[in-house]
């Protein structure tokens, strides 16, 4: 069940190989899991692959993210997700007889910046930004500070929100 695909012409070359996990999941979460049509069970008979274990599952199909898999997840809704699971970088080793050439002094442009600010929070709580870019802890205060990069929001303006995720006070600020 590996997926085949030839970028060449030539018949002659070989297709690059592709191994394809089939993961369906049943009502209670519970997962069947196979790789490329062959049964794939769990380390243990008495821990059921689930949905809580998925992260550990792709590291035991990926052998550690060291080998590209296709994955095809099938919900019991009857939706189905499919996506390619690529391997990690790994850092190239350095020669230790070489020494590294040096590096010309780059003038990178600072970004425009814009501050959103919001009150009311419990102080010390978690307050998500809208975007979703990062999440930010209130101050003894109960105030949040967040910097957004202009380039990075859309042309003329944006939304952002400012949610707590214990007090569920939700700041609403109109950005250029």
């Amino acid at each position: 069940m590996s997926i085949h695909h030839s970028h060449s012409a030539d018949p002659d070359e070989t297709p690059i190989s592709l191994p394809l996990a089939i993961i369906t999941v049943d009502p209670y979460g519970v997962l069947t899991v196979s790789l490329d049509g062959a049964e794939y069970p769990p380390p243990s008979p008495t821990a059921p692959w689930t949905k809580g274990r998925f992260g550990e599952l792709l590291d035991v199909l990926t052998a550690d993210r060291t080998r590209t898999i296709r994955v095809e997840i099938h919900e019991s809704d009857g939706s189905t997700f499919t996506d390619i699971i690529d391997t990690a970088r790994t850092p190239r080793p350095e020669s230790a007889a070489q020494s590294p050439a040096p590096r010309r002094a780059r003038h990178r442009h600072a970004p425009d910046t814009i501050e959103v600010t919001g009150a009311g929070f419990q102080p010390g709580e978690d307050v998500t930004v809208g975007l979703v870019r990062s999440t930010v802890e209130a101050t003894a205060a109960g105030a949040v500070r967040v910097t957004l990069d202009l380039g990075e929001l859309p042309t003329g303006g944006t939304d952002v929100l400012l949610v707590g995720t214990t007090s569920a006070r939700v700041v609403w600020r109109r950005v250029p």
